[in-house]
């Protein structure tokens, strides 16, 4: 039995130790939930369609592969990097969070091995009396060690492609001056000789339908993010046009936005974002692509980006290769944060009956 059964297994197991009058309810609520998300499905569709139809009289802003470059980016030297975490304990108000950085790297693109670099591993005390948000205490740890692996890789100065999981503004809502200069910094000095370029799988940001409400009569109130409207809007030119191969958007200049990014955009980095879809059985993804401030020809590195990670991207992955297997590498998984919770525990064991009390109460 491979991990994925064990893990269906377990939630199964979960699920049947429940009272069965609390699931009988729960599984009713589910499907009146269930219908009516049905019913929303078949109304934006609908509604994506009218939306998609009306913006595509005014300008063009869905493309398939067939716009993009002949380049072939699995040629170059490419690299992925990914940091995960998990809390464990919060008794009493302490935390610990077990976290790893690590670097994949295809040092002479797709036909070389990939080479794992675990560049950091170690467990963060966090307490809630210093920190009440532990989750984003943890997160941020993390990831000023994700910038910490970015800005090591920049030393190297080997030319190369870099995938990063996530936004480059990441947090996306988190403007510590201090924080964003130094992430600033390790991406500056990375675009000297790399492109770079940002895999996000959760957007919940409004940029494009702040755009598209400039220039449309259309109401958006309906979409709560801009994934969700592409979700909606790529499955109508694919239903209009027949078409189930590699999809993208235009691009917007984010930095100009009242958010984040400005602050990113202070410190000389500007942002292009878009939306991909490598099929129609694949995730849509939001690329964010940095670049120095002045930097032209911005659309030429936007569809170069598209293309690097339609080619690094295997059928029906969620994410490009070099960040698959570095999010698969550094993952740190709940029985392996307990195993660890239990090795701090035991290790403070003592003889004394007082001491053995506490500590079970900490458990």
């Amino acid at each position: 039995m491979d991990y994925e059964e064990l893990v269906e297994l377990k939630k199964r197991f979960e699920f049947n130790k429940t009272e069965s009058r609390i699931l009988l309810e729960l599984v009713r609520k589910a499907n009146r939930i269930g219908e009516r998300f049905q019913k929303e499905n078949v109304r934006l569709k609908k509604r994506a369609r009218g939306i998609f139809d009306e913006i595509s009289k005014i300008e063009e802003f869905l493309f398939t592969e067939d716009n993009l470059p002949d380049n072939n980016f699995t040629d170059c030297c490419t690299v992925g990097i990914d940091g995960s975490f998990y809390l464990i304990g919060g008794t009493g108000g302490k935390w610990y969070a077990p976290y790893s950085i690590v670097r994949i790297l295809f040092e002479n693109g797709i036909e070389s091995p990939p080479q794992v670099d675990i560049y950091a591993a170690g467990i963060e005390e966090i307490s809630e009396q210093k920190d009440f948000n532990v989750e984003m205490a943890a997160a941020l740890r993390m990831l000023v060690g994700e910038t910490k692996a970015i800005e090591n890789w920049s030393n190297k100065k080997k030319s190369s492609l870099i995938f990063i999981d996530g936004p480059i503004a990441d947090p996306p809502f988190y403007k510590d001056k201090h924080y964003i200069e130094d992430r600033s910094n390790a991406i500056k000095k990375c675009l000297r000789n790399s492109r770079v370029i940002g895999c996000v799988k959760k957007s919940r940001e409004r940029f494009f339908i702040k755009e598209f409400e400039s220039i449309s009569k259309k109401s958006f109130d309906d979409f709560p993010s801009d994934q969700y409207l592409f979700t909606y809007l790529f499955s109508a030119f694919r239903h209009k046009n027949k078409y189930n191969g590699a999809l993208y958007s235009k691009f917007l200049d984010i930095s100009d936005y009242e958010t984040t990014y400005q602050l990113y955009k202070e410190q000389g980095i500007h942002v292009c974002s878009g939306f991909f879809q490598k099929s129609i059985d694949s995730k849509i993804l939001r690329l964010d692509i940095p670049l120095l401030k002045g930097k032209l020809k911005q659309n030429k590195i936007y569809c170069d980006a598209v293309k690097a990670t339609l080619d690094w991207q295997y059928p029906k992955q969620y994410i490009p290769l070099p960040i698959e297997l570095a999010h698969q590498k550094c993952k740190i998984r709940e029985g392996a944060a307990e195993v660890l919770y239990e090795e701090i525990i035991s290790k403070s064991r003592s003889g004394d009956l007082e001491d053995q009390i506490n500590l079970f109460q900490l458990r």
